[in-house]
């Protein structure tokens, strides 16, 4: 598995030196006045620290890890793919049942994941936090939100 992970930093690293090399093309710009390009620039640079950093760290714990095998069976799997599928079910389901009820499905879902055992206090989070950040896009910064079959526009 080490060099899986190895090889999936490398990949990043090399990913980041390509839009690196694109970013300059597209023009950089100035602090001052930024071009179109500065933003992926530092972002580039951000994953190429971050790959080579996370490289670093798992080469000197390597001695630490040597004595242990580590598998990737359906175990380790299912957080992943319920995350990965309920972000997909989110995707579809905005426009149908709204931003406030379809992000509450998706927060409520997300936290049971990872939190089961806590299913009333993940479904009150998911309610605030549904409904707070309505607010907060809706109202305060007059984002245009799905509306949805239920028409909650307060």
């Amino acid at each position: 598995m080490k060099w899986l992970n190895r090889a999936s930093h490398l990949s990043l690293m090399g990913f980041s030196v390509l839009i690196f090399f694109f970013c300059v093309r597209l023009g950089i710009g100035k602090p001052q006045s930024p071009g179109p390009g500065f933003m992926p620039l530092l972002a580039a640079v951000l994953l190429f620290c971050l790959s080579f950093a996370t490289i670093i760290v798992e080469s000197r714990g390597a001695a630490d890890d040597e004595g242990r095998k580590s598998s990737l069976g359906l175990k380790e799997l299912t957080k992943p793919v319920c995350l990965v599928i309920s972000l997909i079910g989110y995707a579809f389901l905005l426009n149908v049942l709204g931003y406030p009820v379809a992000t509450f499905l998706l927060l409520f879902t997300l936290f049971s994941v990872t939190e089961p055992q806590q299913w009333r206090k993940n479904l009150v989070i998911a309610a605030l936090v549904a409904v707070l950040s309505f607010l907060v896009f809706d109202k305060w910064l007059r984002v245009q939100l799905p509306d949805g079959i239920f028409l909650l526009g307060w």
